[in-house]
């Protein structure tokens, strides 16, 4: 009996294929028709024709090569949140809050259009990291399938790349915080190993990437640590509800 319900349990947590996820992530990706998943599942969704000036506050981060692939994904770390930033001027993702619904909030109906949950946050992800990979900033990492997660009461997408020279596998999980903060990134495998009951929670750990949230921020000339950054972001967000 228990050795059923070993085996049971490890299909119930066992990581899945992408193939679940349910909706198509796009394979080309182009900065003037960027598509954005928003309202769960990708319900509705938006193509964004970004302007040249508002990229390069996203190809800003790559300026200078990443001389290691621990540098690159500390890149794509700050990458991927700016460009939720300045799609979000473009979309109502600009109102995304962490995690699917906030607890004790009576009004829902504020948070649609625009709030995302893990799936619309995996396509989404992906899509911009294709997007930086078709641009050519990427020399660490490739683009794969969205990870995924999968535990007794429910399951977890996620965005992920390969690192070229060791092979390991890396997911940047944006769901875990509201619009434009810093994604997770972290190993693969420690994303995947969960406990049974529930694959929502936050498994990372800080030592996961070299110093990247006390690093000196470079964007557009002017020095911003990660707070300063943080508080910038949020000030666009209040001011385009």
């Amino acid at each position: 009996m228990r050795l059923i319900f070993a085996f049971f349990l490890m299909v119930l947590v066992a990581p899945a294929s992408a193939k679940n996820l349910g909706v198509e992530v796009p394979a080309q990706v182009d900065i003037n028709a960027i598509p954005v998943c928003y309202d769960f599942g990708c319900k509705n969704s938006a193509v964004v024709d970004l302007p040249v000036a508002e990229w390069r506050e996203v190809t800003d981060w790559f300026i200078v090569a990443a001389p290691t692939p621990e540098r690159e994904r500390w890149q794509i770390k700050q990458a991927i949140g700016w460009m939720e930033v300045v799609i979000g001027r473009h979309t109502p993702t600009h109102k995304d809050l962490a995690f699917n619904l906030p607890s004790g909030q009576d009004d829902l109906s504020s948070l649609f259009p625009g709030q995302q949950d893990c799936i619309d946050e995996a396509v989404n992800t992906t899509t911009y990291l294709r997007l930086l990979e078709q641009q050519g900033l990427l020399r660490h990492h490739v683009i794969i399938e969205p990870a995924y997660r999968k535990a007794i009461f429910d399951q977890h997408w996620a965005g992920q790349i390969r690192e070229i020279d060791s092979g390991k596998r890396y997911v940047v999980d944006s769901w875990f915080q509201p619009n434009g903060y810093l994604p997770i990134i972290q190993n693969s495998p420690d994303w995947e190993d969960i406990r049974p009951l529930s694959a929502l929670l936050d498994s990372s750990r800080r030592d996961e990437e070299p110093d990247a949230d006390r690093d000196v921020l470079v964007d557009a000339g002017n020095r911003c640590d990660s707070n300063c950054r943080r508080d910038r972001t949020q000030a666009e967000i209040r001011g385009r509800k």
